[in-house]
């Protein structure tokens, strides 16, 4: 009996020290999108971000991509650099993003929600490594909707949901201390040459999108130009069709702003007459076209109180 009763003891001092069991490997995650389903694997090493917002996302989760795609700038935002890391950089050209160059990397998995360019480069991009894409539409995907995707891919989707919902606050916040923001209308343009002005005319563009966040309206004159294209071209003698509260204008050449700025027509509109006019330098332009969880709170800190108070001068 007394063998029996040591036996017994010795077993549950077995079954104490064994060692607990062990979370299950976290496995491949499927990634639904516009183009298909994408397998992402369960540690990617060797990432490639290709959109701006998938570019952020990957860092605010704490992956530092081998290679980013750069659309509109030769260099790493500042919002994104970070100690240490220095990714290859890719440009695109109308075609979109290399092929070649890509494969160079050697990536496991390629970010490409908020890619302008993946409708024409998935089926190649694919062939390299898993890949993602828009899930609605591409350059109109909402930054949330991208953040969230990565998230999925990298398997912190409750991260990346904590991630969109302290950004979406501190948007809110940062419209609540600047209530002029609040209705004023918003024409957002481009000045390539002095010939007129690019204007955004699409309320699903993501600067427009970016804009109204912070409680802004696509200014009706801009929003009932005609074309089916996102944006449309007014020569210089029609720019008072876009006049309106707040006017933004990007000049990718610093040459082109005194040539835009001296036209009779544009010094008689009333956002140049009342201040309502912002100009923007190429390196401001990202800021407004590249919404993402990192350039946003970089936009309520340097941009942002501009664009206020160009607001606080509307009729």
């Amino acid at each position: 009996m007394k063998r029996i009763a040591a036996a017994v003891l010795l077993l549950g001092l077995l079954a104490g020290c064994s060692p607990a069991p062990q979370a299950p490997e976290r496995t491949g995650t499927e990634v639904r999108h516009a183009l298909g389903t994408t397998t992402a694997p369960a540690h990617p090493a060797r990432v490639v971000a290709l959109g701006p917002a998938d570019v952020d996302a990957a860092l605010a989760l704490g992956v530092e991509p081998v290679g980013i795609g750069l659309p509109l700038s030769a260099e790493v935002q500042p919002w994104q650099r970070r100690p240490g890391w220095e990714p290859v950089t890719l440009r695109p050209t109308d075609q979109g993003y290399s092929t070649e160059a890509i494969a160079q990397l050697h990536p496991d998995l390629i970010l490409a929600g908020s890619d302008y360019y993946i409708d024409g480069e998935y089926a190649a991009l694919s062939r390299l490594a898993p890949t993602t894409a828009f899930e609605t539409t591409p350059d109109e995907e909402p930054w949330q909707t991208t953040t969230r995707q990565v998230g999925r891919a990298l398997g912190e989707p409750a991260e990346a949901d904590r991630l969109v919902a302290d950004t979406e606050r501190r948007v809110r916040e940062a419209a609540a201390a600047h209530p002029q923001l609040a209705g004023a209308e918003v024409a957002v343009t481009l000045g390539h040459s002095p010939g007129g002005l690019g204007v955004i005319r699409s309320a699903q563009d993501v600067t427009v999108r970016t804009l109204t966040e912070f409680g802004m309206a696509l200014s009706p004159a801009a929003a009932n130009l005609p074309g089916a294209a996102f944006n449309a071209q007014v020569s210089a003698e029609n720019l008072a069709r876009i006049d309106t509260d707040v006017l933004i204008t990007a000049y990718p050449n610093p040459a082109v702003r005194p040539q835009i700025e001296s036209l009779p027509v544009f010094e008689s509109l009333d956002a140049v007459r009342d201040g309502g006019y912002l100009p923007l330098a190429q390196a401001d332009w990202p800021l407004l076209r590249q919404p993402g969880v990192l350039s946003l709170p970089y936009l309520v800190d340097h941009l942002l109180p501009r664009i206020a108070d160009a607001a606080r001068h509307r009729r």
